[in-house]
Formats: C-alpha cells, structure tokens, sequence
C-alpha cells in the first residue's frame, strides 16, 4: 500500500514538473518581433501564413514570404492586410462549392 502512495507521490511531482516545459518542435513565444503596415504589391506575394493567438503569443500573427522567399511579418489589422485574407478565403470558398 504505501508503494503505491510513494508512486502516485513521484508520478504528480513529475507531472508538475514537466507542465512548463515546452514541446520540442513548438513555439513558445511569437515568430513576428515587429510587423508593418507598408502595403505589398499582391503580385510580389508568394504565399501567406496566418497563425493565430496561442499560448505564449497573445498576438495573431501573419507572415507574407515574397517571391524573393524573403519573409515579411505583417500588422493583421492593416486595411490591406484584412481585404487580402479576405479575397483569398472567398477564393478558397468559391473553389469548394464547385462540383
């Protein structure tokens, strides 16, 4: 019996041990240390990453790589930011409703 109490002991201490530790392969904290506003031509625009808030990034974050493959962190509520995800979701729907 007193085994048992002495693992389940060992096993919560581990347990909270390990809650803060973070996984590998995750992000903890934000990948935009600053963002613009600075309108982007769309034509220049390869492709773009919308990661929203999360634990340790209380910010929604939206990446534009360029077709240079340069990487621009941009402010998710610029006009221009907000009508581009705009088209690009009405795009994708329009292709999903189609037989």
């Amino acid at each position: 019996m007193k085994m048992n109490t002495v693992t389940v002991l060992v096993m919560l201490l581990c347990v909270i041990a390990t809650q803060g530790i973070p996984i590998v392969g995750t992000s903890a904290h934000c990948l935009c240390i600053q963002t613009t506003s600075r309108f982007i031509k769309l034509q220049n625009i390869q492709s773009l990453e919308y990661i929203p808030r999360r634990s340790g990034c209380e910010s929604t974050e939206i990446i534009v790589t360029l077709k240079s493959n340069r990487k621009v962190c941009v402010n998710p509520d610029a006009k221009w930011v907000k009508v581009v995800i705009a088209r690009r979701e009405a795009r994708m729907r329009s292709r999903n409703m189609k037989p």
